[in-house]
């Protein structure tokens, strides 16, 4: 339903497709949710016209991504269909919204891909044997793209995150913080810095602020385990 804030009268919107169907309403990147007195503010993915959401089957076999005006017109722009369960994580909108980056599993690997807001297709960003994990964040000037993958550097646990940028037309991938660990990523607003959390195991787990070219600048932290 979309509610007229003035006059609170409901629109029911119909976007029926499957039985027992699930869908999900995506907020900004990054979010901003903001709760004041007795009002929660969400601010939908989009801008004042229209918003983007999912709709999946039961089975999780069909997923679409729908964009959806507010006079209540309903655009399926993307649509995954597997014999097997996919997963879905919400798109970037880049390009002042004429643009989105869109997470799949289509080629047998978890990969971003850059398609116009009607649904054509641009290209594929990344790809390999490899899986992409979370977008961290976006430099518009550049075009360049950071997000988290495991399993592509080789002689590694498989499940160790690392960070990366790519040029959204998918040339230049590169890894920012290389290191045989596990890696927790935290980006600036602004994409031009990282916070770098590493640890394994076995080793002592230290913290670590690097620009978004990959390039240390400082130790925040690294714990004592001298009592171990």
């Amino acid at each position: 339903y979309i509610f007229e804030a003035a006059t609170k009268a409901p629109r029911r919107i119909n976007i029926a497709a499957f039985k027992n169907q699930t869908i999900s309403n995506w907020t900004k990147t990054p979010d901003r949710n903001s709760y004041k007195e007795d009002y929660y503010i969400n601010y939908w993915l989009g801008n004042n016209e229209e918003f983007y959401i999912s709709r999946s089957s039961r089975d999780l076999k069909r997923i679409d991504l729908l964009k959806v005006n507010v006079n209540g017109a309903v655009n399926p722009i993307i649509q995954e269909r597997s014999n097997v369960y996919l997963d879905v994580q919400k798109p970037l909108l880049t390009e002042n919204g004429k643009r989105l980056v869109h997470w799949s599993e289509r080629d047998g690997w978890g990969h971003y891909y850059h398609y116009d807001t009607n649904g054509k297709l641009i290209n594929q960003i990344t790809k390999g044997s490899f899986h992409c994990e979370e977008i961290k964040g976006i430099d518009p000037t550049t075009q360049t793209l950071f997000f988290t993958a495991s399993g592509r550097e080789k002689n590694e646990d498989p499940y160790y995150l690392h960070h990366y940028s790519v040029n959204l037309n998918g040339n230049g991938i590169k890894l920012l913080n290389p290191g045989n660990f596990d890696h927790q990523i935290e980006m600036s607003e602004s994409s031009k810095y990282f916070v770098n959390n590493l640890s394994r195991v076995n080793t002592t787990p230290e913290s670590v602020l690097l620009n978004s070219s990959g390039q240390k600048i400082m130790t925040l932290e690294k714990a004592d385990l001298s009592l171990l």
